[in-house]
């Protein structure tokens, strides 16, 4: 009787032994995971101690609770391909799943997909997630990965990814892993998901090894016997099934007077049984069992060539290796892997390493995909000719699929050939530098600065200079980028002459745009960036990287108060040319020139397009950039209850998708909104998160943590400190030559501040040089905010009447509720002062309404107090049950209020199904209500 079932598990019949607590514990995390609470289990133990097995009889068991079960073997050969275990996963799944969000799972699964292509490694990450949400939603998913020791990184990337999302789906995963070997990091994150546990598969027990010997050998064994194979074998099947097939092949009983040949015949037992087997096979069959080892065992005529035998001979090789327990009953595959190595073993590692070379060489003959030969070739130093353009094609599709780590290895490989001439090295070099960009930009820069020195063909330099620029602006190089782009844009210039031809043109565009990119980025380089601006005529926008030139240039000339309609064509141009392709970025810029030209309704109906490209695309960077934009518009206009949704979205979408990113404007838009609620001490904490290396020289992010930084301290009663922090935007707004008073309005709270320092002549000054500033930019907010603090200077109250009642038609008119509310509140004050009580009541009770029709908190005390000593009452405010719900439950619960799944939410917002679910249970929970029904009515009775 075999010892082994047909899976090779150690076995009596069909009864897996020794791993009923294992059994249980997988069950009871399926048990868990069909309920809808994401599990995961790290299966670890020794080669041959059963894990393979033990999965393949938790398969069943998770198959009979109606869960559906995706289970990849991982390998060698596919150990550095983007994304092998997730292809392995899900090979032959139904395409009709792979749609919406899940879209971007393409690339991953099928690279050479005519789809959209992902914008970067997170939307195929974002893609798969949503590809297992679908599967969740039809049944239970329980996906396995076996032999993970050898998972690729992007797949072990995505698992962690996964199990950060997986909360309420009906999910199990399981990973084995072999010990014995160096854990990987990305393995070892997989433990600290609360949600995962380790499993150790433990050696049989002394009972377990009774019964398999009494199976194996058709006797009960004698104590000593048993408790000497438990010695030899230390309770791995593996080990034990190949030690007592050779007792068994050399005839010893199990009683005490054959102890002694269990010790000789267990060493090295393994490796024994096998070269034993084979020794007594013919040559041939000897040969076809190293080349199965190095490609698998099919297709036959592939074997017949690495081994270098007749075809014909592969069929019966195979089968007389079955039948010695070498393969498997079908011939598929090694009965164990260590089998496999067992037959590695037996030939030296430079006749290995030319039978892998070899191996590569064939399968690239017969057209096999570049990763699948490359797979072969990173197992082998053997250097030869044929392989760098394999390697380049192969990190070129591992990039398509969004594994530029897969990529990297591929091309470092490449370089390590003798073979390469300068220019092939030096091509080599600079798509090893763009991966680089990718994921690690500092470790990009060393490389391209020396192909950068070694370059002298200035159209060469042009695109490499530009990628520099791109990588060096995550680490805060980019004065030294915007250095070369000036030099390698001279060089270009005398090249090309005045009238350059199509191919020029674009090269020149695209050090342009570059150029006036990371000029922009530092505050020290921003008159750089805007005299570059003024050389250059604007251009066609017949190009995305047209576009975003002209997008950055509508944002300079906003910056410089030049003309407001020039801002207004330029940034309309960007907007309203669909048939270009443009990136997140370029849409911001082009939102951020409408704003400040004063037209808000364009601004947030660019924002509203950067969020969808932005999600389109998956750039959860630019999406979280977007929407903390639009919540400080949303807090200009006085929308708080909006301003919070965006900001605690961009919150939750930065600290989910982006961990470890450096992003603070998420931060100091909530920091804003709570400041504009009256809680100063709840915006100082989130302000205290924001940690940037040299934040005061990065522009618009920090002038916006300046003001509200300033106004969070006047509250707190730090008038001199709020004071200052003002007077530092402004230096720094100086130095960079920005002379648009209306960028960074840091100056009405500056003169309201000087003001109640009594420091009137200081205020009236700043009053007198921001209106001789302000008319080069006629906007109707930048009138009123003259006409306002031209009125908070006035000594006289009586003369502080006309502008103030100016300040609140001009500003209400434009939308900028807070000012206007500021201004209503020092009209009041002034009417109060001189004496027209009736007039200070009406004005006083009207903007208190303002003020709680916005949500603005922060001055409404200070007014009830007006209104009080005007002989008014305060009408007592009444707290809406919407008033409890954080600002992301109001976004959620007003999508879902106008129909939308929760899938559909969570896609919309760029996070995980599982947050949607949260924000709807906590907002039942606060408004008592038991459905969404229910919540739809309230919601729309509030509204």
């Amino acid at each position: 009787m075999s010892t082994r079932d047909k899976t090779g598990a150690p076995a009596i019949g069909r009864v897996l032994l020794g791993r009923t607590d294992e059994l249980a514990q997988l069950e009871d995390k399926a048990g868990l995971a069909v309920e809808g609470r994401g599990q995961a289990v790290l299966l670890r133990g020794p080669s041959g101690i059963g894990k393979s097995q033990l999965l393949r009889a938790a398969e069943q068991r998770f198959a009979a609770r109606g869960m559906r079960v995706l289970r990849a073997d991982c390998t060698e050969v596919g150990s550095a391909s983007g994304y092998a275990a997730v292809r392995a996963l899900f090979d032959g799944i139904d395409q009709d799943l792979v749609q919406g969000a899940a879209r971007w799972a393409r690339a991953a699964l099928t690279p050479g997909d005519d789809g959209d292509l992902p914008s970067g490694g997170y939307a195929v990450l974002h893609g798969l997630y949503w590809l297992v949400v679908g599967l969740t939603g039809e049944q239970p998913l329980a996906l396995i990965v076996d032999d993970a020791h050898w998972a690729d990184n992007s797949s072990l990337r995505w698992l962690d990814f996964l199990l950060r999302r997986a909360d309420n789906l009906r999910l199990l995963v399981v990973v084995a892993q072999r010990t014995g070997v160096a854990d990987g990091e990305l393995l070892t994150q997989l433990t600290t998901h609360e949600s995962c546990t380790t499993l150790d598969v433990r050696p049989l027990g002394a009972d377990d090894v009774v019964d398999l010997i009494a199976a194996g050998l058709d006797e009960v064994p004698a104590p000593a016997f048993a408790a000497r194979c438990t010695d030899v074998s230390g309770g791995n099947p593996l080990l034990l099934d190949r030690l007592l097939s050779e007792l068994r092949r050399n005839g010893v009983q199990p009683d005490a007077a054959s102890v002694e040949l269990v010790q000789e015949m267990g060493r090295d037992v393994l490796a024994a049984s096998v070269l034993s087997a084979l020794a007594k096979q013919p040559d041939y069959v000897t040969a076809v069992a190293r080349a199965a080892a190095v490609v698998g065992t099919r297709p036959p005529h592939l074997v017949a060539a690495l081994a270098q035998v007749p075809a014909r001979s592969v069929e019966t090789a195979i089968g007389l290796l079955s039948r010695c327990d070498v393969l498997d009953e079908q011939g598929r595959d090694f009965v164990h892997d260590q089998v496999r190595t067992t037959i590695l073993a037996g030939i030296s590692e430079q006749e290995l390493h030319a039978v892998r070379a070899r191996a590569a060489r064939l399968l690239n003959d017969e057209g096999r995909p570049a990763e699948a030969v490359a797979g072969h070739l990173l197992l082998t130093p053997v250097d030869e000719p044929w392989m760098q353009p394999i390697l380049r094609d192969a990190a070129a599709s591992a990039n398509r699929r969004g594994s530029a780590e897969a990529a990297m290895g591929y091309l470092q490989r490449a370089l390590g050939s003798k073979w390469l001439d300068a220019d092939t090295r030096t091509r080599l070099q600079i798509d090893l530098a763009g991966l680089l960009a990718q994921v690690d930009p500092a470790s990009a820069l060393p490389t391209l600065r020396e192909v950068l020195g070694r370059l002298t063909d200035v159209r060469e330099r042009t695109p490499v200079a530009a990628l520099f620029a791109r990588a060096a602006q995550p680490v805060y190089s980019s004065q030294e980028a915007v250095e070369l782009l000036v030099e390698v844009i001279d060089q270009l210039d005398a090249v090309i002459g005045p009238e350059p031809g199509p191919a020029d043109r674009e090269l020149r565009a695209l050090a342009e745009s570059a150029l006036l990119m990371s000029a922009t980025d530092e505050c020290s380089t921003l008159p750089l960036a805007t005299a570059r601006a003024h050389a250059i005529a604007d251009p066609p926008g017949h190009t995305a990287t047209e576009m975003l030139t002209l997008s950055l240039m509508a944002m300079l000339s906003a910056f410089e108060g030049g003309s407001v309609e020039t801002v207004l064509r330029r940034a309309r141009r960007v907007m309203e040319t669909p048939d270009v392709p443009v990136d997140g970025m370029t849409l911001l810029g082009g939102s951020l020139a409408f704003e400040m030209a004063g037209d808000i309704d364009s601004a947030l109906a660019g924002l509203d397009r950067t969020l969808a490209e932005t999600r389109r695309r998956a750039e959860p960077v630019m999406h979280v950039m977007a929407l903390g934009f639009r919540a400080v518009i949303q807090r200009r206009r006085g929308e708080l209850a909006e301003a919070v949704a965006d900001a605690q979205t961009a919150a939750d979408v930065a600290g989910q998708e982006l961990p470890g990113l450096v992003l603070t404007l998420p931060q100091i838009a909530q920091a804003g909104v709570f400041a504009d609620l009256g809680q100063p001490d709840r915006a100082l904490e989130l302000l205290g998160q924001v940690v940037r290396p040299r934040y005061e020289e990065f522009g618009w992010e920090w002038y916006n943590y300046a003001l509200v930084r300033a106004k969070v301290s006047r509250q707190l009663g730090d008038l001199t400190g709020a004071l200052e922090m003002l007077r530092r935007c402004e230096r720094s707004l100086d130095e960079a030559g920005i002379t648009n008073p209306m960028y960074v309005m840091w100056w009405p709270e500056a003169v309201d501040i000087l003001v109640e320092l009594d420091r009137r002549e200081e205020a009236a000054e700043l009053v007198g040089r921001m209106s001789d500033n302000i008319h080069r930019w006629p906007i109707p907010k930048a009138a009123g905010l003259i006409a306002l603090v031209t009125g908070l200077v006035a000594e006289d109250p009586r003369d502080a009447v006309a502008p103030l009642t100016v300040a609140i038609d001009r500003l209400e008119a434009c939308g900028a509720v807070p000012d206007r509310i500021r201004a209503g509140h020092r009209l009041g004050q002034a009417l109060l002062r001189a004496g027209d009580v009736k007039q200070a009541r009406q004005v006083l009770r009207a903007t208190m309404d303002v003020a709680t029709r916005s949500g603005e908190r922060a001055e409404l005390a200070e007014i009830g107090k007006l209104v009080v000593e005007a002989g008014g009452r305060v009408r007592k405010q009444t707290d809406s049950p919407m008033d409890a719900l954080t600002g992301s439950e109001r976004r959620v619960i007003a999508m879902a209020a106008e129909g939308l799944s929760n899938r559909a939410i969570a896609e919309s917002l760029f996070v995980a199904l599982r947050t949607v679910e949260v924000h709807l249970t906590s907002s039942y929970r606060k408004l008592g209500v038991s459905g969404r029904a229910e919540l739809t009515a309230m919601f729309r009775a509030e509204r």
